[in-house]
């Protein structure tokens, strides 16, 4: 729990140290739009931006693998049901030999 905390409190440094020498205004240029700030809220929205867009790029595969697995167990309850049908034939009226 301390190392924890310890963690990011020096994670909070680092970035308060990151955003005091990064101070500087600098501007962004895009397509006709201009945007003003500091240097580090520049990097930290890019950086955020690349984030979301590396996992909106794993959102087919997340689905394709979502669907396969339910589809897999979709199967293992059809097969277990199966297995249960016939490990208890007893139950569908039929009299085992030798039995009375």
């Amino acid at each position: 729990m301390y190392l924890f905390l310890f963690l990011a409190l020096l994670i909070c440094v680092a970035i308060v140290l990151f955003a005091v020498q990064n101070a500087a205004v600098m501007t962004v240029t895009f397509l006709s739009f201009n945007f003003e700030g500091s240097k580090a809220l520049i990097l930290v929205i890019v950086f955020v931006l690349g984030v979301l867009s590396g996992m909106f790029m794993t959102v087919p595969s997340f689905w394709r693998k979502s669907s396969a697995l339910r589809e897999q167990r979709r199967k293992v309850k059809q097969l277990e049901e199966a297995a249960a049908m016939k490990a208890l034939p007893e139950d569908r009226g039929v009299k085992e030999e030798g039995v009375s």
